[in-house]
């Protein structure tokens, strides 16, 4: 961990702005960014000029004065994705698994106990999701986060999820108890993959498997989405699908180095 007497404010600043209108619904001006980061407009002033200069920001409107992330941030988030060796593989196989059963596929990773995606792969006829890829969601409502911490530890899972705020009820199928949850991941590890039913919006479904590395560590999960009402009493969709998941995943996960025949060894 780096040292405090190394922080330089002026960069925590400039991304405390960069992550403040990341999460902001709406542009917003200079007085209503040095308002919310209890900065002087001066020094709020400095950083957004030199953030707009480089790309990294630009002007939404010119009369208000007004700002918005720029394309910059696009450029660089898109090589660090790039630069992940598994990604052009995972890339390709949702594409195929997309076009394979018609249903909207994704990719995502663990940053700070939370969910993080990274890609997706739509089909016009199935879940439209409103989900922007750098995203963050909860991992314990979710099919991708519960197929990553169905391959930790049960004591790492739970850390994550009693560091990251517990395991609030989001719609009425939401697991909210440890326990349940514990049991869930080894129903996951027995099956091969994870399911997400309706426990972080009530109109979809998810099947969800791991994607481990050349340590044979876990580094990243894949699933399908499907609407709820599709799936719901289908038990042979269900397993379809959660197979063909369970075996992308191992594929992927074989084509980056991991040794495993499999993607759990249950005791």
């Amino acid at each position: 961990m780096p040292s405090m007497d190394k922080f330089n404010r002026s960069v925590g600043r400039a991304i405390e702005i960069l992550e403040l209108l990341a999460h902001s619904p709406n542009e917003l001006t200079i007085t209503e960014i040095s308002k919310s980061l209890a900065i002087p407009k001066s020094t709020a002033f400095d950083i957004i000029y030199t953030l707009v200069d480089k790309g990294y920001l630009e002007i939404a409107d010119e009369r208000l004065k007004s700002y918005r992330l720029g394309v910059k941030l696009f450029q660089v988030g898109s090589g660090y994705r790039d630069k992940k060796p598994f990604y052009d593989v995972a890339k390709s196989v949702l594409e195929k698994i997309t076009a394979q059963v018609n249903e909207t596929s994704f990719l995502a990773i663990e940053s700070g106990g939370m969910l993080v995606y990274l890609d997706k792969a739509e089909s016009e006829s199935s879940v439209r999701t409103s989900c922007k890829l750098g995203a963050n969601r909860p991992m314990y409502c979710t099919g991708l986060g519960k197929a990553l911490l169905s391959a930790y530890s049960d004591e790492r899972l739970l850390d994550i999820v009693r560091r990251t705020g517990g395991m609030p009820p989001i719609t009425p199928t939401t697991i909210t108890t440890e326990e349940r949850l514990i049991a869930e991941m080894n129903e996951a590890r027995q099956r091969g993959y994870a399911i997400d039913d309706r426990e972080h919006n009530m109109d979809v479904f998810c099947v969800a498997a791991p994607i481990y590395d050349a340590h044979n560590a876990p580094l990243a999960a894949i699933s399908v989405a499907c609407l709820s009402s599709k799936m719901i009493g289908n038990p042979e969709r269900v397993k379809e699908l959660g197979t063909l998941v369970s075996q992308a995943a191992l594929s992927i996960s074989q084509r980056i180095g991991y040794t495993g025949d499999r993607l759990y060894h249950v005791r």
